[in-house]
């Protein structure tokens, strides 16, 4: 892609999803309404609306689109013009603008699989196995994602060329899901036990990481990442620990930079004194387990004897 001269200011297409007359009503003002009301397939949830402009709209190659869901302004505190006016500012150096929230989920895990894996068991496996069927293999354990890769909710600005790599990757998804039954069928539409009042099938959990995967495994697309840590913590126990969050994810910058091993290994040090002063802290055993993958070491660590 051409890079823009400084004087170039590319449109900004912001979206925001109603797909109920309440979420209708409550469009903040500048974003033009992506309309879902009729929402016939609502187990796709927010790629079914995105899916269909994507698919039935010509897009302006320089621009950038987003298509966010109502709940956009809370997680964020971000107003459309304040959004606008970053993306512009990113637009020279970027093709994907991230606003990811939960800073703290994504700082205290390797990458967003990992995460996801700790609350939503078995999407690793599941996702691991399509991607190696559709020609796509990565190692998915061993990714690792700083704030500059992690994108959660969907919350991601960016330019068609972008989008169109995007949807090849979940509409491959989506054929196995609309197409005869299979164990990739059935693994994807289970149950992630999200909330207790509403079914949200794997699928959704793991095309809200399809971003996050190109960024990490297509190096040729830029991405300008918005301070995440001024966005909505998750409700877990993780966000607790700002000044750790803040560490982690600078750990993994620096790992990514440099590639010393020592910078993963204090990574995993510091996450794993997170979490197990959590378990403690909630008396809790299986889950925090869960959440403690082993730890990295470099090559070249030597461990201590006491004299």
């Amino acid at each position: 892609m051409d890079k823009m001269t400084a004087n170039q200011v590319p449109a900004v297409h912001l979206h925001q999803i109603a797909y109920s007359p309440a979420t209708l009503a409550g469009i903040k003002p500048g974003y033009a309404v992506l309309d879902n009301l009729e929402n016939l397939q609502p187990d796709w949830f927010e790629y079914w609306p995105i899916r269909r402009y994507l698919l039935s709209q010509s897009l302006d190659e320089a621009a950038f689109y987003r298509f966010f869901s109502p709940k956009f302004g809370h997680k964020t505190h971000l107003s459309h013009a304040e959004v606008v006016q970053f993306v512009e500012k990113a637009a020279p150096r970027a093709d994907v603008v991230l606003f990811s929230p939960q800073p703290d989920m994504g700082a205290f895990f390797l990458n967003v699989f990992e995460q996801g894996e700790t609350f939503y068991a078995g999407l690793i496996d599941a996702y691991s196995t399509f991607l190696d069927s559709i020609g796509r293999p990565a190692p998915l354990r061993q990714l690792v994602m700083d704030s500059r890769q992690v994108c959660f909710s969907n919350y991601f600005v960016a330019r068609p060329a972008f989008w169109r790599e995007w949807l090849v990757l979940n509409e491959a998804l989506f054929e196995v899901c609309e197409g005869p039954g299979c164990a990739l069928k059935t693994a994807f539409g289970e149950d992630s036990n999200y909330k207790a009042n509403a079914a949200i099938p794997r699928k959704v959990f793991l095309i809200e990481r399809a971003a996050s995967l190109l960024l990490i495994t297509q190096p040729k697309w830029r991405s300008v990442a918005h301070n995440p840590f001024g966005f909505n913590w998750s409700k877990s126990g993780p966000n607790q620990h700002v000044t750790d969050a803040y560490i982690s994810d600078a750990l993994k910058v620096a790992f990514k930079e440099t590639r010393r091993q020592q910078y993963l290994e204090a990574f995993s040090v510091v996450r794993e004194r997170v979490l197990r002063g959590i378990a403690a802290a909630t008396k809790a055993t299986a889950a925090p387990q869960a959440m403690l993958p082993p730890r990295h070491k470099s090559k070249n660590h030597k461990s201590r004897k006491k004299k």
